[in-house]
């Protein structure tokens, strides 16, 4: 690996200003926000180039958070290293990917990024692929709550039209109402379709199912993505067409659009052929980098400590640089996901300098990936440095709060699982009132590296700020909230501003700790509910 000059900021940070005096850890002590600071200032400095994968500026970050574990003295986790490396490939769509519906009286030639987007993760597929058109509702099979929409069709070879979300997604409605579950994403959709062996899939586009435009499908699929080769992927396309086109291929087969939409609400819906053959042809082109996760173990040294684990995890990866822009072209992601990072990392500082307060062992994991579908909390799981059997949980930290301290909290995932009543229990011991997730009709905990251990039967939870902000403007935080998510979330406009109040993020950290020490209170595992679609496994 290519050695990279690291400047002296870098090594202060990562190696000096918080490294143990003398080889010996300080008396345990409150984390202090200059720490946290220093953190977000040196992983979202414009050397580091956005962090984006497969970049020079993700190498720098990698290597801070592993000097910084080693400063520490925190356990390798992976054999001897605190690096897990593993391969990824890149494929970049093909800018002249078309896309045809065809019959013997009908030809249907949409135009690509206006009414369709499309690509491959599947590097020895023909350029050209066909199937017949099956419209197949929500391609759900969820048997914990009786609803299947395959109804024993064979599916093989087939390119099927499926609705986003999942049906009932409304106040009262079926599932969880309008909380989206993660059979409403759209990974999930695609995940069913190779599972049943379909040539390819494409999702219809609603702006309120999918909870964002066209304009944000059309720009995130005319990039390059990345994928885990290690899963094999078997579609040979996926990809997504826009409501209006959807409209189109329902009146060139003769079907009725909203009668069908409605049966697809029902759980007596089965899959229907639209008598038009899609055929794709595309030729993207492949790469591929290596991918790292960055992982340090504390071991607990209470006289009452348990041979368990609970893993804290935070991405390190951002969206890069983007050189077409005038002016600032970087992404630094200071909030996303700097910040969460900065808690981890000081989290993992702090625990280090008093295991004997600990009944779990802790493992921080700096993940890579993240904006790219989960992909270093994905390997991660698949690649447990520790007995599955043995994890406790997974605490997320993720877009953490620097706008200063609430007087609420809540827990976005927890309601899956057992964990709800943990991270209660935690909150009232802070003096800080649980109040129930919100906006879960936008689906984020199936939107961050939580969803990976969930996925893998750990119960995990992304822990987010309440809504009160403490002092005399109760609704300060959350404006600053939507100001950022409306300007600067996943912009160049993501970077540290001096009326930033990081005591927010330091709550967010306190309340992990009490999390982790109830945890350590309990004899046996949080389990997910019975109506949740994880389990431990």
């Amino acid at each position: 690996m290519k050695a990279v000059r690291w400047p002296a900021m870098i090594l202060t940070a990562g190696a000096l200003l918080f490294a143990p005096a003398c080889g010996r850890p300080p008396e345990p002590a409150p984390i202090a926000v200059e720490e946290i600071a220093s953190h977000i200032r040196n992983l979202s400095d414009d050397l580091l180039e956005g962090r984006a994968v497969g970049s020079r500026g993700i190498e720098i970050a990698a290597r801070y958070q592993e000097d910084y574990f080693r400063a520490w003295g925190l356990e390798p986790a992976f054999e001897g290293s605190y690096r897990q490396t593993f391969p990824l490939k890149g494929a970049t769509p093909d800018p002249h990917a078309s896309l045809e519906f065809v019959a013997p009286e009908v030809r249907l030639t949409p135009r690509l990024l206006d009414d369709f987007v499309v690509h491959s993760e599947r590097e020895g597929a023909p350029p050209e692929a066909a199937g017949d058109l099956v419209y197949c509702g929500f391609l759900i099979q969820a048997p914990e709550r009786g609803w299947d929409d395959i109804k024993g069709a064979d599916l093989r070879g087939k390119v099927l039209l499926v609705e986003v979300n999942e049906p009932g997604n409304r106040p009262g409605g079926i599932f969880d109402g309008e909380d989206m579950t993660y059979y409403g994403r759209w990974p999930y959709k695609y995940e069913k379709a190779s599972e049943l062996g379909a040539a390819g899939v494409l999702i219809i586009h609603e702006t309120k199912g999918a909870a964002y435009g066209w304009e944000v499908v059309r720009n995130s699929w005319s990039q390059e993505s990345f994928f885990l080769p290690e899963k094999d992927p078997q579609l040979r396309f996926q990809g997504w067409v826009s409501g209006p086109l959807a409209e189109r291929l329902f009146a060139a087969a003769g079907l009725d659009r909203k009668a069908l939409r409605a049966r697809a609400e029902t759980e007596a819906f089965a899959p229907v052929p639209l008598g038009l053959k899609a055929v794709v042809r595309q030729k993207p082109v492949f790469r591929e980098v290596e991918g790292f996760n960055v992982a340090g173990i504390v071991r607990a040294k209470h006289l009452e400590a348990r041979k368990r684990m609970i893993v804290l995890s935070a991405h390190y990866d951002h969206l890069g640089r983007d050189g077409s822009l005038e002016g600032d072209q970087i992404y630094n992601g200071a909030v996303d996901n700097c910040s969460a990072s900065a808690a981890m990392l000081a989290l993992a500082g702090a625990s280090a300098r008093d295991p004997e307060r600990l009944m779990d062992d802790l493992c921080f994991v700096a993940v890579t990936g993240e904006e790219k579908l989960f992909l270093g909390s994905d390997h991660f799981n698949r690649h447990l440095p520790f007995p599955k059997e043995s994890v406790v949980a997974n605490i997320n930290f993720e877009m953490t709060n620097v706008w200063g301290q609430t007087e609420d909290a809540f827990a976005i995932g927890a309601r899956h699982s057992e964990l709800d009543e943990v991270c209660r229990l935690a909150a009232d011991r802070m003096g800080l009132r649980y109040i129930p997730e919100r906006n879960g009709h936008l689906g984020f905990f199936f939107r961050s590296d939580q969803l990976s251990f969930a996925r893998a039967g750990i119960p995990g939870v992304w822990l987010h700020q309440g809504i009160v902000s403490k002092g005399p403007d109760k609704g300060h935080i959350q404006r600053m909230f939507e100001d950022y998510q409306r300007t600067k979330y996943h912009q160049v406009t993501d970077e540290i501003r001096p009326d930033w109040d990081l005591r927010g993020t330091l709550q967010i950290i306190d309340w992990a700790r009490e999390i982790i020490a109830v945890l350590g209170e309990r004899e046996g595992l949080p389990e997910f509910l019975p109506t949740s679609s994880f389990r431990r496994k």
